[in-house]
């Protein structure tokens, strides 16, 4: 699987690049159109995406990107995207990666997903539990928590309406709690570093930020010690 990376990453930015859509329930899946344009597919199973595809306008367009997809097959990732995904992997097989995904609904925040601890009132509840308990939606901010080696991390998203949060990023020492120094907290959108700090109090407060992906790092003065994957979306 592992000397395969850097194929699935060419994959993944080919059809980045091609701003395609995925298609959803119902609708062949990718190997299946894959196999359409390549002439794979057995009469049948052609016959029947063809029909189908004269009565769905969104296959139709993924088939037309599939094909502009092959047409760059020999076309290499950026090596520092591929150094990117890479150092990516190998945080999330440490277990340096604490994942939060969000849903916005009205003037509630939803959790979709989360690889941390959730504070809900003054009880730090494991995620396994917050989900046999359907515990989902919070009203105007959720905190999620995190241990790592030597730290534990304290995410606090405030949802300031209008699409608009705030993201609190709280590291303290774990025994005893106190603020840990010289870490530098960065925030980061498609490879773009957006803002970055030195926190000697262990807090740092990203404001005003907009629905999507994010990539909080955070380091010592040696190395990254932390990385939260936030994905906030309607």
């Amino acid at each position: 699987m592992r000397d395969k990376f850097e194929e699935i990453i060419g994959m993944v930015y080919k059809r980045w690049k091609a701003s395609r859509s995925q298609p959803s329930g119902g609708h062949p899946d990718e190997e299946t159109i894959a196999c359409f344009l390549e002439g794979k597919l057995s009469a049948e199973e052609n016959k029947r995406l063809k029909e189908h595809l004269l009565t769905c306008q969104s296959c139709q367009e993924l088939v037309v990107i599939g094909g502009k997809i092959q047409d760059t097959l020999n076309q290499q990732p950026p090596q520092g995207l591929v150094d990117y995904a890479k150092n990516l992997l190998g945080e999330i097989e440490k277990g340096l990666v604490l994942e939060i995904w969000l849903r916005l609904k009205e003037m509630a925040l939803e959790i979709i997903k989360t690889t941390g601890d959730v504070l809900v009132g003054q009880e730090l509840v494991p995620a396994p539990l917050l989900r046999s308990r359907r515990i989902s939606e919070f009203k105007d901010e959720v905190t999620v928590l995190k241990d790592f080696k030597d730290i534990r991390l304290e995410v606090k998203i405030e949802n300031k309406g209008g699409g608009i949060f705030n993201v609190i990023i709280l590291a303290q020492e774990k025994q005893p709690k106190r603020a840990i120094k010289n870490l530098r907290i960065t925030l980061i959108r498609d490879s773009q570093e957006l803002e970055s700090y030195l926190a000697d109090s262990g807090k740092v407060i990203f404001e005003h930020i907009l629905l999507g992906k994010y990539t909080i790092e955070i380091f010592n003065l040696e190395e990254k010690v932390a990385s939260v994957a936030l994905d906030i979306k309607k």
